[in-house]
């Protein structure tokens, strides 16, 4: 698997522009200086979770021995799932019930970061990929371009304004929609190359 695919399956399913609008409404009584460090604590919480998961789905993936078809056709169910979630929002999703306060580890950095999805995903690449010098160098990178997201967070909303940020929502939607049906498909042929008909 190359870095910069596993970056930017990990950037989309992240989605720090799709959560942009949560985040601000959350802030929006707290100072610019304050909100600064709620980011940069939020996001250290969430990197702690991801580095976890991503050694737990090594040892996890290792003991029950599964194999890469399976983890092939699961990274495209998954990303599937997330990718209906995002273009089509639920009454009950985090986005939409948002506790009053300032946010510490709920919502913020889990689950809008660092959600389910996001865990499992980590857990399946973590077992694809061979080398774990680029899965954590792909979850560092993934990281520090969505906390530069929040931190001009205002900025950004500026320049896109309210339907922008919902049209780019829509936007990571569709990619994850291509991706997980490309994970999908390569699970098939790898499938279908490991029977004996097709030696």
């Amino acid at each position: 698997m190359a870095l910069l695919n596993i970056v930017l399956v990990l950037f989309l399913i992240m989605d720090p522009v799709g959560s942009l609008r949560s985040y601000l409404s959350m802030v929006d009584q707290i100072s610019s200086s304050r909100r600064s460090w709620i980011i940069l604590r939020e996001m250290f919480i969430a990197l702690a979770v991801m580095l976890g998961f991503n050694y737990l789905g090594e040892y996890i993936f290792g003991f029950l021995s599964l194999s890469e078809t399976t983890l092939h056709l699961s990274a495209g169910v998954i990303l599937f799932l997330i990718a209906i979630k995002i273009l089509f929002t639920a009454s009950d999703s985090p986005r939409s019930n948002l506790p009053p306060g300032e946010p510490f580890v709920f919502p913020l950095a889990i689950p809008l970061i660092t959600g389910p999805a996001l865990m499992a995903t980590i857990m399946l690449y973590a077992h694809l990929e061979p080398y774990q010098s680029i899965m954590i160098t792909a979850i560092f990178i993934a990281w520090f371009i969505s906390m530069l997201i929040f931190l001009f967070a205002e900025p950004i909303k500026k320049i896109l304004g309210k339907n922008g940020l919902l049209a780019a929502e829509r936007l990571i939607g569709m990619v994850l929609v291509l991706i997980a049906v490309q994970r999908f498909l390569e699970g098939i042929l790898l499938f279908w190359s490991t029977q004996p008909h097709a030696q």
